[in-house]
């Protein structure tokens, strides 16, 4: 399809709002385990210094005490997500005991018995803990301590709004949900392309995970991103077939038949997010494929970003609606892909090529804009040696030596954060008067909306400041010491 010819780049052009195309909201979510420096877990507690879990916007835990959890501000632009995380990590980091790291990959580290009856019986968030019991006894504590990056995606309002002015609708919420629902169909039916390009779990470093089958023949692209990874059980049936309704449908009738918990079980492609999706609409889509990336010290790169921005761009331009039959087709060829050895070519490669090849028309739209996402994308396409999985296994031979790489990665991470400390924070956050007044925001758990070198705007629940010069936070906001509500959960 010439992209010129769809619809919707007409109508947006029209309309003179292409540029809409990444006018909206974006963020990041990562998981990741802070471990000692022999590469066990640390059971260091959770640092108090970090804020309260119970309503900390920003840095929380997961399934294990471990296992942190960073969750950026929505943003104005993946790019500008990426660097929200990287402050959240480096304040993460500063408060870290010297002997911690922070393990860089989404496949959890090699456990004994001693770990695992520490994990099982240690968990501090009281109030997720009817949902963590559940989450032990149907996927055992190792499996459910693998981790990953989730990429949260908002269509821009005004785009929304163009397209519904310019179509035969009359229910706004109802295109609006339409709209999520054809951009999470095309993403969920590309799902082996971003398995391919950023699969980065070759291995599993414990036999203790029962769900991923002995006759495995590792190394393979992803076992989280494989049917027996990060995926829900195969009576699970939640697809995209045909609306939003019908998928949250889907998943309403597996929790009241007790298969689920609640909708944060579902471990699909991609995720509706919203405060009441059928009544106001979805707010914004959190796609949950990929892995984290050792080779960044992120996690995720800006040339991954830059992917995914091309890929939504080009998925709202040509509008395609994915039959049933196609997406189960899609989803087989992904867990696939996930399972070849990472050196291996994709079975799709013509139309691997194709999709190149149309990705490449839709960036000339937007000149240098995608220049270094149409490069990983050419690059890793035609070789599988580039990819995440191929390079790590180059890099260590071996599950035992992947293991010791990874440990050393962690250690220097950790220890180039102190040897650059000062150079790292200038860099992140700017060096001006407000920059502590920033990072104590953010330790406290206060939301940053928004920052600048002049000024800070600062909230907790409906409580919001404008803040121009250093201030102490706990004297600006003095709810965030004297509610007892929240700090009954962490007795």
């Amino acid at each position: 399809m010439n992209i010129q010819d769809s619809p919707i780049f007409k109508k947006l052009t029209a309309a003179n709002s292409l540029a809409e195309l990444f006018n909206g909201q974006y963020g990041l979510e990562i998981e990741a385990h802070r471990i000692d420096q022999q590469g066990k877990l640390s059971r260091i507690p959770h640092p108090e210094t970090l804020g309260n879990r119970f309503f900390h916007p920003y840095i929380v835990t997961d399934y294990a005490e471990s296992q942190l959890e960073l969750v950026t501000e929505p943003s104005k632009s993946l790019s500008d997500a990426r660097l929200r995380l990287a402050q959240l990590e480096w304040v993460v980091r500063e408060q870290l005991q010297t002997d911690e790291a922070i393990w860089p990959i989404s496949m959890p580290p090699r456990y004994d018995q001693a770990d695992i009856d520490w994990l099982d019986t240690t968990f501090k968030r009281t109030w997720y803990q009817d949902y963590r019991d559940w989450l032990k006894e149907k996927y055992g504590s190792t499996h459910a301590t693998m981790t990953g990056i989730h990429v949260n995606i908002s269509i821009s309002p005004k785009l929304i709004q163009i397209l519904f002015d310019a179509s035969a609708e009359n229910d706004f919420v109802k295109f609006q949900n339409q709209t999520y629902f054809k951009l999470a169909q095309a993403f969920s039916a590309h799902r082996w392309l971003l398995v391919y390009l950023f699969g980065a779990a070759p291995y599993t470093f414990n036999d203790s995970d029962s769900r991923i089958p002995d006759n495995i023949s590792e190394p393979v692209r992803s076992l989280r991103g494989s049917a027996y990874g990060f995926a829900n059980d195969a009576d699970i049936d939640i697809d995209y077939g045909t609306s939003v309704e019908q998928t949250l449908a889907q998943m309403n009738s597996h929790i009241d038949e007790g298969k689920l918990f609640s909708a944060a079980e579902f471990y699909g492609t991609i995720r509706f997010k919203g405060d009441d999706v059928l009544e106001k609409g979805v707010s914004y889509l959190e796609l949950r494929v990929l892995d984290t990336d050792p080779f960044d010290s992120v996690g995720i790169s800006e040339n991954t970003l830059n992917v995914i921005d091309l890929l939504a761009a080009h998925f709202i331009l040509t509008d395609h609606v994915y039959s049933r039959d196609e997406l189960a087709d899609a989803l087989a060829l992904s867990n696939a892909v996930a399972l070849q050895n990472p050196n291996d070519q994709l079975p799709n490669l013509t139309e691997a090529k194709e999709l190149l090849a149309e990705l490449g028309k839709t960036a000339e739209l937007f000149p240098m804009k995608f220049n270094d996402g149409l490069s990983l994308l050419s690059e890793r396409i035609l070789s599988p040696a580039k990819t995440p999985a191929a390079k790590m296994i180059q890099a260590a031979q071996g599950l035992d030596t992947l293991a010791t790489e990874m440990l050393e990665t962690a250690r220097e991470r950790t220890k180039m954060f102190h040897v650059k400390h000062d150079e790292l924070k200038n860099n992140l956050f700017a060096d001006n008067t407000l920059t502590d007044t920033h990072i104590q925001a953010l330790q406290l758990g206060l939301r940053v909306i928004n920052y600048s070198d002049k000024e800070l705007l600062l909230a907790f629940k409906d409580h919001r400041e404008v803040v121009n010069h250093p201030t102490d936070l706990t004297v600006l906001f003095p709810e965030l010491l004297k509610d007892d509500f929240f700090h009954q959960f962490e007795k």
